[in-house]
């Protein structure tokens, strides 16, 4: 009998097989995996006639669809599954609300920013104590006013604001730190094709002292959303939507079971 009963997400595991491909495309487990669920709809049209009921129904069109939550914003995942784009190394950051005071004459402020990064952009200032905001200014600000210059990374604030103390927020480019997973203006169907191979692990089968799983293979997918959203008192779960397809051998779906 193929019936089981399972509890908790199981594993997920994404294979990139076809369409534009991830320079280096390479299977990944998903981490930290939350809710995994299937849609498998089919679309009903009715034969009517005189009578209430109708005289005949046929299945027409299907469709194979589904979604995925993961604890992990896993920038590698999304790139492989969804964007296919260029992956440069460093990149740039943000130092939020670094504080300082305004200085004696000239009343500037340079910024240095970390692992001798390089100052980008300006992106606001307040007063420390109490939060009020200054207004960025071309040149020769007066109290509650700044300038930036952009190229060198220097705030320049009035003079009445010596001493006062300021948060100042920016952002940096910095190299030999990181990845950037760019996501570019591609042309319409450009997308990798992936296989999603779920796996049900809480009644399983012991052979030759192994665990054997109950699996679910979708063939061919695209997928068609990412959500990525943060929460005030919760953990970020980014979500996946896929739409599957006919693979080129007409195979959609294998459901295995260990018990079948």
């Amino acid at each position: 009998m193929a019936a089981y009963i399972q509890i908790g997400s199981g594993r997920l595991f994404v294979r990139p097989t076809a369409g534009n491909l991830a320079t280096n495309p390479t299977p990944l487990q998903g981490f930290t995996v939350q809710d995994v669920s299937i849609d498998i709809a089919g679309e009903i049209k009715e034969l009517r006639g005189q009578n209430q009921f109708p005289d005949d129904t046929a299945t027409v069109d299907k469709k194979l669809s589904g979604k995925f939550g993961i604890g992990r914003k896993d920038l590698t995942m999304f790139n492989q599954i969804f964007s296919a784009d260029v992956i440069s190394t460093s990149g740039q950051s943000v130092y939020p609300n670094f504080q300082t005071a305004v200085p004696a004459t000239p009343y500037t402020v340079t910024i240095a920013p970390p692992a001798t990064g390089t100052f980008q952009f300006d992106l606001g200032v307040y007063y420390t104590g109490t939060g009020v905001e200054f207004i960025r200014v071309a040149s020769s600000p007066v109290t509650g006013q700044y300038s930036v210059n952009e190229g060198t990374g220097v705030y320049t604030f009035a003079a009445l604001d010596t001493l006062a103390n300021v948060t100042i927020s920016y952002s940096y480019t910095l190299t030999g730190h990181g990845a950037t997973y760019q996501i570019n203006n591609q042309t319409i169907g450009y997308g990798p094709q992936i296989e999603i191979w779920i796996v049900d692990t809480y009644q399983s089968l012991t052979v030759s002292s192994n665990q054997v799983y109950n699996v679910i293979r979708v063939y061919a997918a695209k997928v068609n959303k990412i959500t990525i959203g943060n929460k005030r008192g919760d953990y970020s779960i980014p979500e996946v939507d896929w739409a599957a397809f006919a693979s080129a051998s007409g195979r959609v779906l294998d459901m295995y079971s260990v018990n079948g």
